[in-house]
This record gives C-alpha cells, sequence and structure tokens, in this order.
C-alpha cells in the first residue's frame, strides 16, 4: 500500500523578509555607500595634491573672486538629494555658487548615483588648462587625478557599507 504525503511549505515570510531587503535595505546600505565614498572624493580633491585651485588675497589677476569660492563650491548629491559640501574647505568663500538641487540627469528606476560636482562656474577651466596656480599646493586634474588613483578606495567604501 503506497502513501502519499503531502508538504505544505509556507514562505510568506522569507519572501517578505526577501522584499524588505530587496526595497528598502541594500538601496539604504548603497546610498550609505554611495555617501561615503562621494564625500572621500571630495574631500580628496579639495585637500589632495594637486589640490583644487584657490585664489589666494593680493592675486591681481580676476581680483573680483573671493578666495576659496571654487574650494567652497563642491557638492555631494546621493540619488539627487544633497549629502554634504565642501563649504568649510572655502576660507573667505562666500558659498554664492554652493548648489543647493540635484541638476544632473535623471536617475533611472532601480538605479542608484553620487554626484560629486564643484559649480563654480570656472571650476572646469581650472581643472583642464591654467598650469599655473596661485596655491603651490594646487594643480590641474585635481578631480580625475584622484578617482583615477583611488577609484578602487571609493568601490570598497561602497561594497563595505552593503556588506550584511
Amino acid at each position: 500500500m503506497s502513501r502519499n504525503v503531502v508538504m505544505v511549505l509556507d514562505t510568506r515570510e522569507v519572501q517578505r523578509n526577501l522584499d524588505r531587503l530587496d526595497r528598502k535595505v541594500m538601496p539604504a546600505r548603497i546610498r550609505k555607500g554611495l555617501a561615503a565614498a562621494g564625500l572621500k572624493l571630495m574631500r580628496d580633491t579639495v585637500v589632495g595634491l594637486p589640490a583644487t585651485p584657490i585664489k589666494r588675497p593680493g592675486y591681481s589677476v580676476l581680483s573680483m573672486r573671493q578666495a576659496g569660492e571654487l574650494r567652497g563650491s563642491g557638492a555631494v548629491f546621493v540619488d539627487t538629494v544633497k549629502a554634504g559640501s565642501s563649504t568649510q574647505y572655502g576660507e573667505n568663500a562666500t558659498g554664492k555658487y554652493q548648489p543647493q538641487v540635484y541638476g544632473g540627469t535623471p536617475i533611472p528606476f532601480n538605479s542608484h548615483e553620487a554626484c560629486v560636482v564643484f559649480n563654480a562656474p570656472y571650476a572646469a577651466k581650472q581643472h583642464e588648462a591654467f598650469p599655473t596656480k596661485t596655491e603651490p599646493t594646487a594643480g590641474m586634474h585635481y578631480m580625475s587625478t584622484k578617482l583615477y588613483a583611488n577609484g578602487v578606495e571609493y568601490i570598497a567604501i561602497i561594497a563595505e557599507a552593503l556588506r550584511l
């Protein structure tokens, strides 16, 4: 005589927890890691060599600029939300170039993004040109140099935030 055994496995709780992990826990960890990595990149850009240029007092060229406006114009946005700024590095900067809202491209659904921006209108020119700077530690490619040199470190920061 054969016996049929029927087993019912209730996986609703497992499914609820997996959904919570997918929709809340992991996105929050991703945003936390992106913010930490973005803030590290921004700090490295401002203070690491070559540092972000700064106009020193008494420098006659472009004399209408306050010292530190470029350094003080840095901001980090994670998924369009501002996560930090570089205003504390701006010395005499007024903060007039500090962005308050995200101005980048739309972020697709189920995607995450950190955006590090230096918003002074002359930031790109200072990055790409003008090899002679008023600050001896400043130089060209002050941002891309950090990305190439420290990219693995920034990725590790994000990966550590994702660790369960």
